[in-house]
Parts: C-alpha cells; sequence; structure tokens
C-alpha cells in the first residue's frame, strides 16, 4: 500500500484505471484517517450482492455509467455522480455498468 507524503503531483484517475490488469480489481490509491481510496475499473459484466454491516461506501463515479440496486431500489450514476452506500445495506452492481469508479471504504475492507 502506499502512502502519500508531499510533494504530490496531479494524476489521471482514467490513465490509472486503464493500468490497472483486471477489472473489478481495486487498486488503493491512498488512506485518509481509517478509509481505503480505491480506484476500480469498471466492465460490462456487474458484480454479486455484497452488504457490510461494519462500514458504508462512497462511491464517485469518474466515467462511464453505473446501475446500483440497493436494497430493491435502482440507482443511476452518470460521470461525475457519487452515492454513498449506508452500512448494513445489501447492493449490487447491475451488468451493463462501466468506466472508472472511485470507492472510498473502510481500511479494514478486502481489497
Amino acid at each position: 500500500m502506499i502512502r502519500a507524503e508531499f510533494p504530490l503531483r496531479a494524476k489521471s484517475l482514467t490513465l490509472e484505471a486503464s493500468s490497472l490488469p483486471e477489472t473489478w480489481k481495486s487498486r488503493i490509491l491512498g488512506v485518509i484517517g481509517q478509509a481505503n481510496i480505491k480506484l476500480i475499473r469498471m466492465d460490462k459484466g456487474g458484480i454479486p450482492a455484497e452488504r457490510h454491516d461494519d462500514f458504508a461506501e462512497a462511491l464517485i463515479l469518474i466515467e462511464g455509467n453505473l446501475q446500483l440496486d440497493v436494497e430493491g431500489q435502482l440507482i443511476e450514476m452518470k460521470s461525475g455522480d457519487y452515492y454513498l452506500i449506508p452500512r448494513g445495506k445489501t447492493h449490487r452492481v447491475l451488468p451493463g455498468s462501466d468506466g472508472t469508479l472511485l470507492l472510498i471504504d473502510a481500511q479494514s475492507a478486502l481489497s
């Protein structure tokens, strides 16, 4: 894991995501307090439902489109949108979602 040290230089999230070897495998870009900042390159495959009882997740869609099912409610996101998934809520990414996603979650969460 890389912890940010000053001086920093600006980086392109889109370029960073394109260098990820696999879709749906996150890369931790940094840690702030007890939170991971993760980058994910999505494909159109979606991911199965999951639930985190101990922490919430923030999803920030850098580019592309994302369709979430959060306990039966459809959440549609486009580039520049964000959504906070409350802890304890079952959620999944629906097939057809693709692009670059920034995810912020608890440091204890798996990558």
